[in-house]
């Protein structure tokens, strides 16, 4: 396992980055799963109650992956509980996912400005597709509310989990890359 930006529940940006272990193999069958599920499954549009998306020019499956039985998914969901409940504290309790889903982008993809619900967020990039500063794609994150510019960027990375608070607003660069970009977002409590 392979952690950086360490200051996840302290002062400064509350960001764990994690590289989940033998991800190849791993996002090798998801990439395959999640395709063809995007490829047979209509589109969920939004999984917000008031049917609003923040997302455009994507593919959304519906908020309970996590329930699925897939057995890759069931080893995501062990390995981010896993690692959330060893970098909170002992007295919070335990937390354990409370809803999941994927983003199948495509070219056009912009993310607006949003927070989630819960305590715990996060973003696995199954297929981070080709983001940068050319195709875009950006995790952007805006420490300050008040703020209209990002305090920190991401340009995120296949096999890696970003964990955040759920209160922490963030958004995605608007992602121009050829190749489909595939992402399970969760939220614990």
């Amino acid at each position: 396992m392979n952690e950086g930006s360490s200051n996840f529940g302290k002062a400064g940006l509350p960001v764990l980055a994690v590289q989940v272990p033998d991800h190849e193999q791993l996002n090798l069958r998801l990439r395959r799963l999640l395709i063809g599920k995007s490829e047979t499954v209509r589109d969920q549009v939004s999984n917000r109650p008031d049917g609003r998306s923040y997302f455009e020019n994507k593919w959304l499956s519906s908020d309970d992956l996590h329930k699925s039985g897939e057995p890759d998914i069931k080893t995501l969901v062990e390995f981010a509980e896993a690692i959330v409940n060893r970098a909170l504290k002992p007295d919070v309790g335990r937390v354990s996912i409370t809803s999941m889903w994927c983003i199948v982008s495509k070219p056009g993809l912009q993310g607006r400005r949003h927070r989630h619900v819960g305590r715990v967020s996060g973003s696995y990039y199954v297929d981070a597709g080709s983001s940068g500063a050319q195709d875009g794609g950006l995790l952007q994150f805006y420490a300050r509310r008040e703020s209209a510019q990002p305090s920190h960027s991401i340009e995120p990375q296949s096999g890696h989990l970003y964990l955040f608070s759920s209160t922490l607003e963030h958004s995605v660069t608007r992602y121009e890359g050829a190749d489909p970009r595939v992402v399970i977002a969760l939220n614990m409590r």
